[in-house]
Order: C-alpha cells, then structure tokens, then sequence
C-alpha cells in the first residue's frame, strides 16, 4: 500500500514534490505540471525496506510499482530502518525546480534541475545519499567534497533563511539607484509581484522624446536549466528586462505594452526555461497595436545604456533590452539566428528604441 510521507510545491515553478512508501521501500518524486497534459514525473530512489534484490525486478515496475535498488547498488542491502514523516524536510533550489529531500536535517537525495528525460532525449540522473553505484534510479550522492550539490543545497538553505528579515528593501534601494544614476528620476513605479514572493517591480523613467520600461526584482531567483546549456551559467542565470519608445507612442499604448513586460518575468520559472541575449519571444499585446510587429528580440546592444545593476548573490545581472521585432525578422533569425539579426541591426542608429516604425528589413 502507498503511503505519501510529505508533499511540497516550488515556491517558483509548477512543480508539487512527494515522498512516497510502500511495502518495499521509498521513493522521491518531482511531478512537474501536475495534472496538465504535459506533465512529467522526475524521481530518484532513496531506500529499500527489505532485502535488495539481486537485478532489477522489471515484473515491479511492469506492474506500476517503484522497483528496489539492486543489492550491488545499495548501501543497505538486507533494507535500512522505515523513515519517520516528521524528521523529513524539503530544500528548493534556488531556481525553484530542483528540490533536495532532507532527513534529520541530512540530505537524502537531491533531484537536480537537469535531472531527467531531455528534450534531446538524453537522460540525466538524480543522487542518493544509500546508493552506492549507478543504477537507473540514481547515481551515489557522494559527500560535500565529490559533489558541489551539497553546497547548492546548502547556499539555497541559506537563501531561503535570509527573507525571515526581508532583504528587499534595501535590494530595492539597489536597483533603484542603479536605474537613476543612468535614466534619471522615476516617473512611475508599478508592483508586478501581485502580491506574492519573489517581490518585482517595474518602473517608468521619462528622458525628452524616450521613455524607458525597466523592471526591478526579477534577478532576485536565478534562472532554471542554465546549466543545461552553459558551462559558465553563472553568466546567465540573473536578467532584468528593459524597453525604451518613443514617449508619443507609449502614452497611446502604454496599459497593454506595461502588462507584456510584467508577464515576461514569470516566463523562466512558467515554463521552466530561461532568457538570454538573443532569445525571441512572442509579443501579442504589441501585435494588436500594430499587425507587424509578432515578436521581441532580447539584446544587449552596445549603444544601449549601461546599468549598474549590483551582483546578486554573487552573480551579475543581465538587463536585456525588448525589441519588436517583424514576422519576416522572426523568420531570418530562426534561419539564420538571432545574432546574424542583430549584426543586420549593426549600425542602425538608436536600433533599441522604438518608435513603431520597422528598421531592419523593410
């Protein structure tokens, strides 16, 4: 019979995080988009409650059951002691879809956000502290000296403490001087969080002819599945979002366009991805103003202001600028990617700014 010890959702993702027992043993689990048809399960072994079997038991899990750990893999193979619920606790990381489970504050496994089956259809493991050798359930988690997950887990433990005393005041007062010694005044501060953690803002700041959209906040969570892609993904992991039009055109527009920017910031942890210079995403809210325009083009362009934005908990912080983009300037970037688009873009003057005008590809 099934039993759920503890069940926990990602204060960031849709993801709901289950220890789940039977007869035979335990299980973790990482149910991400539960319940939606995309949903996908991520799970790693954590201990056997009888004597290992000598191979995998594929007649188990045939018949829908977590199979147990083979004897050469398991660091208990006559079974370990049955877990007490009230001594296990769940640490997110940081980017909120990796989770690590915890028993008398020991880490047990840890289910790493590249953990699972790829879109590529290559498969990654997760880590278990009783696994011994790799298995298809897990690989050995190793000690704080084999494997940097330990103090992964450690520094979100941290993270996760330090909002006891709200940092965010004075993270706030961060951004907000970074934004002003370079654009000038706020004209307009809006709250973007809705009321819920992380908290994020968005800012208007009116400079002659240009007004510029800067949010504030959304760097305070790094970004999931960086690592998948970079070696260096601490170059990655934090953005803020910018966009800078003509003032004219944003007094007509501006309800719809301050509610697109607003929702990009949720985007990474909606749908489990992450932002970078270069990346395309699709723009509706501006396509209604104007048929042309169906996409925005995060850049860095070089002519752009610089912000100082403060490291983040050690990290930089990327400000990448939205630029509306045409369907035809959608189509060259995914045939010839989004760099060969900027470099087409080389030269234009003020390229960032919009003004409701095409620029690239007339």
């Amino acid at each position: 019979m099934k039993n759920i010890l503890l069940e926990e959702f990602s204060p960031l993702c849709d993801i709901q995080a289950f220890v789940e027992e039977d007869e035979s043993g335990v299980y973790f689990y990482l149910w991400d988009y539960p319940g939606q048809e995309h949903a996908s399960i991520r799970s790693c072994w954590v201990r056997n409650y009888g004597p290992a079997p000598e191979t995998l038991d594929f007649s188990a899990m045939e018949d829908g059951n977590a199979p147990m750990l083979p004897r050469d893999c398991c660091a208990h193979p006559q079974g370990a002691e049955k877990l007490d619920p009230d001594e296990l606790s769940i640490v997110w990381l940081t980017e909120g879809d990796a989770a690590a489970l915890l028993y008398q504050d020991e880490v047990l496994c840890v289910i790493p956000g590249w953990a699972g089956q790829q879109a590529d259809g290559s498969s990654y493991p997760a880590y278990a502290r009783d696994c011994i050798a790799e298995s298809p359930f897990c690989f050995p988690l190793g000690t704080p000296d084999t494997n940097a997950l330990f103090a992964r887990i450690e520094a979100a433990r941290q993270f996760w403490a330090s909002w006891d005393e709200n940092p965010w005041p004075d993270l706030q007062h961060q951004y907000l001087d970074a934004i002003t010694a370079t654009l000038g005044p706020v004209k307009n501060y809006y709250g973007i969080d809705g009321g819920h953690w992380p908290p994020k803002a968005l800012v208007t700041v009116e400079k002659g002819e240009i007004t510029y959209a800067v949010t504030l906040g959304v760097s305070i969570v790094p970004q999931p599945k960086v690592e998948l892609y970079t070696e260096s993904p601490e170059q990655l992991r934090r953005f803020e979002l910018a966009f800078a039009c003509e003032t004219k055109w944003l007094a007509e527009n501006e309800k719809q366009l301050l509610a697109y920017i607003s929702g990009q910031t949720t985007l990474p942890w909606s749908y489990m991805t992450f932002l970078a210079q270069g990346h395309t995403i699709p723009c509706q809210e501006i396509s209604e103003v104007d048929a042309r325009f169906t996409s925005m083009l995060l850049a860095k362009p070089q002519s752009a202001p610089a912000l100082a934005f403060p490291t983040v908990y050690g990290d930089p912080v990327n400000l990448l600028w939205m630029i509306p983009i045409t369907s035809a300037e959608q189509r060259f970037a995914e045939e010839n990617g989004s760099e060969a688009l900027i470099r087409l873009a080389a030269g234009t003057e003020a390229e960032w700014i919009f003004n409701g005008m095409e620029k690239w590809m007339r």
